[in-house]
């Protein structure tokens, strides 16, 4: 069994490779973002890295993000969400819940009061169903602040939502204009 820090190692690469870097250690990637996992386990340990069947499990089986999808047979792998490389994820438009929240960090409030939430390098805006998780996420950027984004408005106005497959809350929109986010 890998200790925690071993999952946390093997999760963080998984990331790089299944949302941004397929080719770091030559994957294939279909066009809605699987990768045969037994392929990605061989390209891994060729580029020294411990995964394994075992810790795969283990990573998706973790309570909360579930940043990891098997197909349902089990031989392939994608990430749920956060992709910087060109995916479809086959995800269908949902209504979304009254209130989204969004972690970020204080350097980023005027700009975002100004010009909105922008996806940055990744393909959509990934936003929370609750403030503890808007919270952990935003922890990654220093001391977060939590934003409001009121999501079923946007809705209303035409804003297409996305729930990602994963069952942490976590929804995707292209972009949230300022008009629609509360300190």
């Amino acid at each position: 069994m890998a200790t925690p820090s071993d999952i946390k190692s093997a999760s963080k690469f998984l990331s790089y490779v299944l949302r941004h870097h397929p080719e770091s250690i030559g994957v294939e990637m279909d066009k809605h973002g699987w990768v045969k996992v037994t392929d990605l386990i061989e390209k891994a340990k060729a580029d020294s890295r411990s995964i394994d069947w075992q810790t795969i499990r283990e990573i998706i089986d973790q309570p909360g993000k579930q940043r990891f999808i098997l197909s349902e047979d089990g031989t392939f792998i994608r990430a749920g969400y956060g992709h910087s490389v060109d995916v479809d994820l086959q995800l269908h438009p949902q209504k979304p819940p009254v209130i989204l929240y969004h972690g970020t960090a204080q350097q980023n409030i005027e700009s975002i009061l100004k010009n909105g939430i922008h996806s940055a390098s990744r393909n959509f805006v990934h936003l929370s169903e609750t403030e503890k998780e808007a919270q952990k996420i935003g922890n990654r950027h220093g001391k977060p602040v939590i934003l409001s984004v009121r999501a079923e408005e946007m809705h209303k106005a035409g804003h297409t939502f996305y729930q990602s497959d994963s069952e942490a809350g976590i929804w995707l929109v292209t972009f949230v204009p300022a008009g629609f986010v509360d300190v």
